[in-house]
C-alpha cells in the first residue's frame, strides 16, 4: 500500500516537474526572443534612416545629372559618368535596405527560433554584401570634379597626385569587395569597419538566440 502511494507521489511529482521545466523553457525562450527582437529594433531605424538619406542623396544627384546634361561640355561628361555610376549603386543599396527592413519586421513576427536564426543569417549576409557594393562607389568620388581649369593649367604633379589617388580607391574598393565576407568576421579590418551599432545589433541578436539552442541542449 505504501509502495502504491509512494509511487504515486513521485508520479505526481514528475509531472510537476515536467509541466515546472516546460514552463522554464518557455519563459527562457520568450525572454531571449523579446531580446533578440529589442536588439534588432535599433537596426530597423538605422535602415530606414538610411533608406530615406539615400533616396535624397540620389534625386539630388539625379537634378545634377540632369543640368550637367543641359549644359553640357566635354568636361561634365566625367561628372556625369560619375554621378551616374553611384547613383546606380545608391539606389541597389536603398532596394536592399528596404528588404532588409521587411525581413527585420518578419524576425519581430516570427515565432520560430530556427526560422529567426536562418532569417538573422540572411541579414548579416545582406548587410556584408551591400557595404561591399557601396564601397564599389569610392573611386567615382574622386573623379566627379573633373573640370576644364585641371586639364588646362593642371600641372604634372596634380595629374600624378589625382591619378594615385583614383587608382588607390580603385585598388581598395575592388580588394574590400574580395575580401569582405563572413570568412574573414575574425580579421580585425573586418571588425574595424563592421564595428558600427548596425553590425552590434545583429551579433546581439544572434547572441541571444544562441543562448536558446545552448539553453535547449542542456
Amino acid at each position: 500500500m505504501e509502495d502504491i502511494l509512494l509511487k504515486q507521489m513521485w508520479a505526481a511529482y514528475d509531472k510537476k516537474l515536467e509541466k515546472s521545466l516546460a514552463l522554464n523553457h518557455r519563459l527562457v525562450t520568450e525572454i531571449q526572443t523579446q531580446k533578440a527582437r529589442t536588439a534588432l529594433r535599433p537596426l530597423k531605424a538605422i535602415k530606414i534612416v538610411a533608406v530615406i538619406l539615400g533616396i535624397i542623396w540620389s534625386l539630388f544627384l539625379s537634378i545634377l545629372v540632369v543640368l550637367a546634361i543641359t549644359y553640357m561640355t566635354p568636361y561634365s561628361l566625367f561628372f556625369i559618368l560619375s554621378a551616374m555610376a553611384v547613383i546606380v549603386i545608391t539606389v541597389t543599396a536603398i532596394v536592399v535596405y528596404i528588404r532588409q527592413v521587411a525581413l527585420i519586421q518578419q524576425i519581430d513576427n516570427d515565432s520560430n527560433i530556427l526560422d529567426t536564426q536562418k532569417k538573422l543569417v540572411r541579414l548579416q549576409l545582406s548587410t556584408i554584401s551591400i557595404v561591399r557594393i557601396l564601397m564599389l562607389s569610392a573611386p567615382f568620388y574622386t573623379t566627379f570634379y573633373f573640370n576644364k581649369g585641371m586639364f588646362e593649367n593642371g600641372t604634372i604633379g596634380l595629374w600624378v597626385f589625382q591619378l594615385t589617388i583614383t587608382l588607390l580607391f580603385s585598388a581598395l574598393s575592388i580588394w574590400f569587395y574580395q575580401h569582405a565576407r563572413i570568412e574573414n568576421a575574425d580579421k580585425r579590418w573586418f571588425k574595424i569597419i563592421f564595428g558600427s551599432s548596425e553590425w552590434t545589433a545583429l551579433t546581439k541578436a544572434q547572441h541571444f538566440l544562441q543562448e536558446i539552442e545552448a539553453y535547449e541542449k542542456e
